[in-house]
């Protein structure tokens, strides 16, 4: 539907699943990721339970900073994908 939808109308904003999965990702995985990643690492360099814990709390932080730039990108790519219609047809149908 193209053009402007009036205030107050129903409307139904669907995207891809594959954004919704990207998005969970990021928000989920990446960090979890990162964070066991860096206490791997951390016990593995320097054998010790404090390594592991500052490993992992760097792997975080590091996880954190570069998932902002990622955000962005994943916005700008979504709200390119997001569709909105308006459902007062259907709930008329329905009724």
């Amino acid at each position: 539907m193209s053009g402007t939808i009036p205030v107050g109308t129903t409307v139904a904003v669907t995207l891809p699943d594959r954004y919704v999965l990207a998005a969970a990702v990021l928000v989920y995985g990446w960090p979890l990721g990162a964070l066991l990643a860096g206490g791997a690492v951390g016990a593995a360099a320097f054998g010790s339970d404090l390594a592991a814990a500052l490993g992992a709390a760097a792997g975080l932080v590091a996880a954190l900073l570069a998932a902002s730039p990622l955000r962005r990108r994943l916005e700008r790519a979504t709200l390119r994908r997001l569709s909105v219609r308006s459902v007062a047809s259907i709930s008329a149908c329905a009724s």
